[in-house]
């Protein structure tokens, strides 16, 4: 059990915590071969077949995607990302365990509360939102169908009649929603020695290093590149005057003003 830190490990939490915030803002990564063989390897770790892998150049062309895959009637298999994700908060689950409560608590605080604000709260929830309005509006009556195709239905045991019997959960993995984690755990790992998996770690680094967003299935792995471009202030929010903040390969483009998410074309 880990009580304490010594200073000079404290004074690395700043370096871990920009060396992911860094990561969150990488721009695409043109390395097929090692995104192949990691999906690959996450379909080994939860005992499914390797998939047939789809590359695509951003998340609105994976979710167009999942539609025409649809319409011509191909087998995509249940949807993983549910098993995917039990897998990473397993492997957090066993480096927190190694921590007194306290320390524990400081360290989130240190990494997890101001990644997640910019990654999850001001990037990955207002796009997917932004996402899925012009979507409805372009698909009209297919969009019903994609909503049942990425939103996905979980039975529970509930304890008591006041406590739901089912949870839906979205399917994909995506890199900006976990770059705390994944912060976390590399200092863990990589500074204070933690006991680990180091073939589930390496796994879960290379999908964030390497992936943007990844639509799973049993059969079909959808997965988005990462942007091509990305402008920052000098606070480090995505801004850009009369530009896209946010632009990928495939024209996709994020408009935003100092962290604010404005529209998409």
């Amino acid at each position: 059990m880990i009580y304490n830190i010594s200073s000079k490990q404290e004074k690395l939490i700043f370096e871990y915590s920009q060396k992911w915030f860094s990561i969150g803002f990488k721009t695409k990564v043109n390395n097929s071969e090692i995104l192949h063989k990691t999906v690959n390897n996450i379909y080994n770790l939860i005992g499914l077949n390797q998939p047939k892998i789809i590359l695509v150049d951003s998340p609105y062309q994976s979710l167009k995607s999942l539609v025409n895959l649809n319409k011509s009637n191909k087998n995509i298999g249940q949807p993983v990302g549910r098993l995917i994700n039990q897998k990473f908060n397993l492997l957090q689950s066993k480096v927190k365990s190694q921590f007194d409560e306290q320390l524990w608590f400081h360290l989130r605080s240190s990494f997890v509360n101001e990644l997640n604000n910019l990654f999850v709260d001001e990037l990955e929830i207002i796009l997917g939102n932004l996402l899925e309005e012009r979507l409805e509006i372009e698909l009209g009556n297919d969009w019903e169908k994609l909503t049942s195709l990425v939103w996905s239905e979980n039975k529970l045991q509930p304890c008591n009649e006041w406590e739901p019997s089912i949870e839906f959960y979205y399917n994909s993995f995506s890199s900006w929603a976990n770059i705390s984690v994944g912060s976390i755990c590399d200092f863990c790992i990589s500074v204070l020695n933690c006991v680990h998996n180091s073939v589930e770690w390496n796994v879960f680094k290379n999908l964030i290093n390497y992936c943007g967003w990844m639509f799973p299935y049993d059969n079909i792995c959808i997965i988005s590149n990462r942007p091509s471009i990305i402008r920052l202030d000098e606070q480090n929010n995505i801004h850009a005057e009369h530009l896209p903040a946010i632009q990928f390969a495939d024209g996709f483009s994020v408009y935003a003003n100092h962290g604010k998410i404005l529209n998409l074309k």
